[in-house]
C-alpha cells in the first residue's frame, strides 16, 4: 500500500485536514510518513487545498465534476485577457491546482502556464484565437465545477 493510495482512500471516505493532520490520520492506519511525503502524494492524487467552514486549511479530492465539497465550488474567481495573455484569478493558495487542471487537459491553444499563489498567466499558442481559448478554458472549468460566473 502506497502513501498515495492510502491518502486517496482516506480522502474518499471524507477524512480531511491539513497536512499535519493527514500525517496523523495515515499513522493511525499504520502508514508512517512525513509531511513532505504527504505533500507530494496530495499533488499526485490531484487533491485540492481549500478551507472548511471555520476557515481551517483542508484537502479534498478534486475529481472532474466533483461538487460535494463546498470549497471546490469556485476556486476560480475570474478569467480575463488583454489580447496577448490570459490571467486567471483564483482563491489564495489554489493557483497551482487550477494550473494543473489546465496543463492536464492539454488545450491545443495553450502554449504554457505559470502559477503563483492566486494568479495564473496563460500564454496562448495563437493570439488570434485568444477569445476562443478563454471560452474553452472557462467552459472546461465550469464543467469540472471549479468556476461559477
Amino acid at each position: 500500500m502506497t502513501i498515495s493510495s492510502e491518502l486517496n482512500r482516506l480522502l474518499s471516505q471524507g477524512v480531511s485536514g491539513n497536512q499535519a493532520q493527514l500525517v496523523q490520520a495515515l499513522g493511525e492506519q499504520g502508514v508512517h510518513t512525513t509531511q513532505s511525503s504527504v505533500s507530494r502524494a496530495l499533488k499526485k492524487i490531484n487533491a485540492v487545498k481549500g478551507q472548511d467552514g471555520s476557515g481551517n486549511t483542508v484537502y479534498a479530492l478534486a475529481e472532474p465534476g466533483l461538487r460535494e465539497a463546498s470549497f471546490l465550488d469556485s476556486l476560480v474567481d475570474k478569467i480575463v485577457d488583454n489580447g496577448y495573455q490570459i490571467v486567471i484569478q483564483t482563491r489564495p493558495g489554489t493557483a497551482n491546482t487550477v494550473a494543473k487542471f489546465i496543463d492536464d487537459y492539454k488545450f491545443d491553444t495553450v502554449l504554457g502556464s505559470v502559477a503563483g499563489d492566486d494568479t495564473i498567466i496563460i500564454v496562448p499558442s495563437n493570439v488570434s484565437l485568444i477569445r476562443q481559448t478563454v471560452r474553452e478554458i472557462a467552459s472546461y472549468m465550469k464543467h469540472i465545477g471549479i468556476f461559477v460566473e
